[in-house]
């Protein structure tokens, strides 16, 4: 290999000094067909060196072959099922004893996908979008911490294809009933709905995949979609940069928004932030021209489709037996109901945070929406009635020992036991059914002046009660007194009995 330098002085001798090519040869020592090969070929033919022949490789020799081949057959798996470079690595480790590093098998790879054609990178074009009023959707996962846990949930991005103004929100999961509630929200967020919204194919939209980019749609979302009145289309099949433009947004609200992890305490919350985010980036000016999001937004909102004047019931619906313990089951976990629907079929309607129990049109239950797994939630006055039939299960009974009363009601429970074992759960089941028309609040002060007093029986808790409920509404009655007497009131005229005599007789001269 001839240095550069070389190269250079040979050429100086050659056409400054006119010197031939056996001149030069006898100067600097090197062979005729050296010079001509220096004067007539170009730089880097002369000064990089070439290996005439491939260097020896026994190691890729022994296992290209077998990498081939789990490449080839690849090809008739499923795109996610298929051999990566590590696994590769780990599949010769463990099968055929290799015992070379995985960037040599990484690098194998490399050239034997580029031998077989499989490395084919895509190419994609520039797009300008005209302001119609479309828009793009798509979730992605990321974590926020609520209440001091980390919750992982996934986020709800909505964002114009032309203005890139954007709506995002944060649910503890992607399920319809979010879906449906995250549209709600951002179709008020921007005061009106968009003609047309682009998805890729998911499950709460998407029924089965037709040829091409025809879809058979979820009944529910045809619904909503009805509601609203806008048009849907789907990407192809694992071709989710046909939405890069809310793709482009996921990266973006994870690395600005959710970096580092918010902290609030509750998601409500969290997704007020988040709106009053979407508000100021919306708005702040971009690139040379200095035009916001909101600025571009303004010149397609007129193109947006009215909001409804109904609300969508953004819930999933189930029908459910009431077992003989007065539950119902839904997402994995048991809700009570008032135990006359024992045996009866009732309608749950999950939402984001609450489910609603019904019987027809009749609320039944209502309780806030519990996504743990194998939990059983119940409510005392469900109980009462079966409680009165069944009086010596109240010790043991999990809808009173979940009912997180005060420690003054054992201590009663206890006490009547006490001075009559015969008949104490049912004193005490009677004390429970004053909870029909007091409060618990009211009811444990009631206890404590009755047990203050020895008098442990439920007609001196009562007597109790109602000397409160009297005192309370003494109190209550003297504090309106006092504010009427006190705020300034409009004065009313005394009666003027001679204006009725005028009347009457204007009527008969009328």
């Amino acid at each position: 290999m001839i240095k550069v330098d070389t190269y250079k002085y040979i050429k100086d001798l050659h056409i400054r000094e006119r010197k031939s090519i056996r001149q030069i040869s006898r100067e600097v020592g090197l062979s005729r067909q050296t010079i001509r090969k220096i004067l007539y070929q170009s730089l880097e033919d002369v000064t990089t060196y070439k290996r005439q022949a491939p260097p020896p490789a026994p190691l890729r020799n022994q296992f290209g072959a077998i990498i081939r081949q789990w490449l080839l057959d690849d090809q008739k798996r499923p795109p996610k099922q298929r051999h990566n470079s590590q696994r590769i690595f780990e599949r010769l480790t463990e099968e055929y004893d290799f015992t070379g590093g995985a960037s040599t098998v990484r690098k194998w790879v490399r050239e034997i996908k580029k031998e077989l054609n499989l490395e084919r990178i895509e190419a994609f074009l520039p797009l300008d979008h005209d302001p119609k009023g479309y828009a793009q959707c798509d979730w992605t996962p990321a974590v926020a911490k609520i209440n001091g846990q980390d919750v992982v949930g996934e986020i709800f991005l909505l964002r114009f294809s032309y203005s890139k103004a954007f709506y995002i929100r944060f649910y503890p999961h992607q399920r319809q009933e979010a879906f449906f509630d995250a549209h709600e929200h951002a179709f008020a967020f921007f005061g009106g709905v968009p003609s047309q919204i682009l998805y890729d194919n998911l499950k709460t939209a998407v029924k089965r995949v037709l040829v091409g980019r025809q879809r058979e749609e979820q009944d529910a979302f045809l619904k909503f979609r009805a509601h609203h009145g806008f048009e849907s289309q789907f990407c192809n099949v694992a071709k989710g940069n046909e939405k890069g433009i809310v793709e482009g947004l996921a990266r973006y609200v994870k690395n600005h928004i959710f970096t580092p992890v918010p902290e609030f305490t509750s998601i409500e919350a969290l997704n007020e932030w988040l709106e009053e985010c979407c508000r100021k980036l919306n708005n702040r000016p971009r690139g040379k021209q200095k035009i916001s999001f909101q600025d571009r937004f303004a010149e397609e909102k007129d193109l947006l489709r009215p909001l409804s004047i109904h609300t969508f019931d953004c819930c999933s619906r189930k029908e459910v037996k009431v077992n003989r313990f007065s539950l119902i089951t839904f997402d994995k976990n048991q809700y009570s109901v008032p135990v006359d629907y024992v045996g009866r079929l009732l309608t749950v309607k999950g939402y984001v945070h609450e489910i609603r129990i019904y019987d027809k049109q009749t609320l039944v239950a209502c309780y806030p929406r519990s996504y743990d797994s194998g939990q059983q939630y119940f409510k005392l006055e469900h109980y009462l009635k079966l409680l009165e039939r069944k009086p010596r299960a109240v010790g043991q009974a999990k809808p009173v020992r979940q009912a997180n009363l005060p420690a003054i009601f054992t201590q009663y429970h206890l006490e009547v036991l006490k001075k009559d074992p015969q008949n104490g759960n049912k004193q005490f089941v009677a004390l429970l059914l004053l909870l029909r028309q007091y409060s618990v609040d009211l009811l444990a002060t009631a206890i404590e002046k009755a047990l203050e007093t020895g008098i442990v029986a439920v007609d001196a808790v009562q007597a109790a009660l109602e000397v409160a409920v009297r005192d309370k509404t003494r109190a209550v009655s003297e504090n309106t007194s006092a504010e009427i007497n006190v705020s300034p009131t409009n004065t009313v005229a005394p009666v003027q009995i001679s204006r009725y005599q005028e009347l009457i007789q204007g009527g008969k001269s009328a």
